[in-house]
């Protein structure tokens, strides 16, 4: 039987490691809220995967888009780069929206 934690640890090193190399890697997850400004208007928004690592989503004009899929299921390209010990942020190259939200309307 398998491990499912230690399945999970392994797949997040091979991530973090292949994005440290400079490798474009592809993750799953949910998008989700990030940081709020003093408004509380959502500036930011994050990549939350199965690997136990949320990602930062750059803000350029890919990130921007999934601004509109929040709490959707999507899968991502893209490039990551540490920001700070244990924060990743990841520049979004192509998406696909695996399922979205139903109370969306």
């Amino acid at each position: 039987m398998v491990n499912r934690g230690n399945a999970v640890n392994e797949n997040r090193k091979q991530i973090l490691e292949a994005g440290l190399r400079g490798e474009e890697i592809s993750v799953k997850g949910i998008v989700i809220p990030g940081e709020a400004d003093k408004h509380l208007k959502m500036v930011s928004i994050v990549l939350s995967t199965d690997q136990e690592v949320d990602f930062i989503i750059e803000r350029d004009a890919k990130g921007y888009e999934l601004f509109k899929h929040l709490r959707d299921s999507v899968k991502v390209k893209g490039f990551i780069q540490e920001d700070k010990p244990g924060k990743w942020i990841i520049k979004i190259t192509d998406y696909q929206v695996l399922n979205q939200n139903a109370n969306q309307g």
